[in-house]
């Protein structure tokens, strides 16, 4: 933005003024997409749950029901602040700026297409790990201040979730640094260029399409972190922090007006920002078919255009299936919730975590001295792992490929066999059982 407006004004405005007024610019730019966007997926999730469940959905205020979003709006703010006497004023009004405003700082790390990056930021990935952990304060916040039990529960579910969620989470990411060798978001669409599975080893024309999502390591990343993401934004089946059969609503029971609209805003917008950075770090962000074909000559700006849709599609499909599996699966207990975190997802992360590196091994072998190690035979002096030196980066690109989909499965099939439940074991002795253990 600093550059565009340089390149229009030229030298007519000190430096200083011309960065100020393209930083302003560039946050009115991402509040107003922040907000829409949230608009949009409500309608989106009201009218598509409404269509699994045989109804019609929001219909009567503007067309197909779109300005019902904004008639809500206008609804939170005429809306009266109550507020407990008992609560603790500042805590109680500081706590939804505390869980927005960090959302939406992670929009300034995510490229949205070819060249268009709020920010080309060389740490992004740590950014967003960062910034996305304040908000678990927030919530904390708004549970204590309420002074009221079925807050504080809720904030504390909330909380637990979170830091349960988010150990998982950064071990998808990190696999993916490990991989492509880089923590910038704006980078890692450029690296995912090529064909499935293969990316550009074996040259030829650029598909768009080498994803990391196409190899085993991205694979099980991917799942692990859309899994972690569902959790931290408190979608369906993991909702159980706002639980209205259990706690009334949480952390935000004691929330009206426009305080509470700040949660569902900061909630919503959360599920769009994550769903950007799993797209650009696991599906190809805004690569696709024909995209390095227009990047050449006067077709770039036709290019750039192509990757922006491309990177939205793949963020709506995200955002779709959230939908959908809100309509379709019930809420987790605490406990279930709880084991699954740290008995299923994080063993397999971590095995997920030794697979990248032995696929980043793999595929340097060789390269230098750091990269080489003898590996003899001793009765026949043959060292083991010496082909690989020599061989060329397709044949060590399928021996990753078939090493780490080995590792993983094995990995996948063993911690599902020793979590799985004895055949005279109720579902009720279970519990129990859990209960035992942990009372112990």
């Amino acid at each position: 933005m600093t550059d565009l407006l340089r390149s229009i004004i030229q030298d007519a405005w000190p430096f200083w003024l011309i960065s100020l007024i393209a930083s302003l610019i560039t946050i009115t730019i991402i509040m107003l997409a922040a907000v829409g966007t949230m608009m949009l997926m409500v309608w989106l999730e009201r009218r598509v749950v409404a269509r699994m469940q045989d109804r019609l959905g929001p219909n009567r205020v503007g067309p197909a029901g779109l300005l019902q979003s904004i008639a809500d709006g206008v609804k939170m703010f005429t809306k009266e602040d109550i507020v407990p006497r008992a609560a603790d004023q500042w805590v109680h009004m500081l706590a939804p700026i505390v869980v927005v405003s960090p959302v939406v700082l992670i929009f300034a790390v995510v490229p949205w297409g070819r060249g268009v990056s709020p920010s080309d930021f060389g740490n992004g990935v740590l950014f967003v790990l960062a910034i996305s952990s304040i908000s678990a304060i927030g919530l904390m916040m708004a549970g204590w201040s309420s002074s009221n039990k079925f807050a504080m529960l809720g904030a504390m579910r909330a909380v637990a979730q979170l830091i349960s969620y988010e150990i998982p989470a950064v071990l998808a990411l990190l696999s993916a640094v490990i991989v492509s060798g880089s923590m910038q978001l704006a980078r890692m669409p450029e690296l995912q260029g090529g064909w499935p599975l293969v990316g550009t080893t074996l040259g030829g024309p650029d598909l768009g399409l080498g994803w990391f999502v196409f190899t085993p390591v991205g694979l099980v990343g991917f799942v692990i972190f859309f899994i972690a993401i569902l959790a931290e934004g408190e979608r369906t089946p993991f909702d159980i922090p706002e639980a209205d059969s259990e706690i009334v609503a949480g952390h935000t029971t004691e929330y009206s007006g426009m305080k509470f609209a700040l949660f569902y805003i900061g909630q919503y917008v959360l599920n769009f920002v994550l769903s950007m950075v799993a797209t650009v770090v696991f599906l190809g962000g805004w690569q696709g078919p024909l995209l390095a074909q227009l990047a050449i000559g006067n077709l770039a700006p036709l290019g750039g255009l192509l990757s922006l849709v491309y990177m939205l599609i793949k963020v709506w499909g995200l955002f779709f299936v959230m939908i959908w599996l809100r309509g379709a699966l019930p809420r987790l207990r605490v406990d279930q919730l709880m084991d699954f975190a740290w008995k299923l997802l994080l063993p397999i992360a971590l095995i997920n975590l030794f697979s990248a590196a032995l696929w980043v091994t793999i595929n340097l072998w060789g390269s230098s001295p750091a990269w080489t190690i003898k590996v003899i035979i001793p009765v026949v002096s043959i060292d083991l792992l010496g082909w690989l030196e020599t061989a060329s980066p397709i044949v060590r690109q399928i021996t990753a490929l078939i090493v780490t989909a080995a590792l993983n499965i094995a990995a996948i099939r063993w911690v599902l066999a020793i979590n799985r439940r004895t055949e005279d074991e109720e579902p009720e002795e279970a519990m129990l059982d859990v209960l035992e253990q942990r009372v112990a």
